[in-house]
């Protein structure tokens, strides 16, 4: 990409690869500004050198042309949308149900005693409370049926 024939106000895809997920993320920015050697400042305030790559970061991310980027970013919706799509199907199984019904239960039963003042403790007591009724309601739900 040749930096010098971008101007701002021009939309750039930026790709961020990183070693654990190859190319699992991409998004467009604005150019805000372009220094007479090419290196591009975003609007997020993010600088890029001529060769597109970014300045002082540890996981560097790239400067890509608006047609390059269109495919990631359509098959990174697509995978989020298949991820949706499994995890809607995981929730209304059975099991799914269950799980759902012990994470909302657990998460309400804390959040009563924190409003009226048990807050999470240092010692971890709190902790070991929260796995207890957890356990508590797995049993429950797994020797149960929902009532319809």
């Amino acid at each position: 990409m040749n930096t010098l024939e971008l101007k701002p106000g021009d939309k750039v895809g930026i790709f961020y690869y990183d070693s654990v997920r190859i190319g699992t993320k991409a998004e467009i920015e604005v150019i805000e500004r372009i220094s007479p050697t090419g290196q591009i400042t975003l609007s997020n305030g993010k600088r890029y050198t001529s060769d597109g790559k970014e300045i002082g970061a540890v996981e560097s991310s790239y400067l890509w042309t608006l047609d390059k980027i269109q495919p990631i970013l359509e098959k990174i919706e697509a995978n989020k949308q298949q991820k949706e799509v499994k995890r809607q199907a995981y929730l209304a199984s059975p099991e799914g149900r269950r799980k759902q019904a012990v994470n909302d239960t657990v998460k309400a039963a804390i959040a009563a005693l924190n409003q009226y003042g048990w807050y999470a403790d240092v010692d971890g007591h709190m902790d070991v409370m929260e796995s207890e009724i957890e356990q508590i309601i797995k049993k429950y739900v797994t020797e149960h049926e929902p009532v319809s």
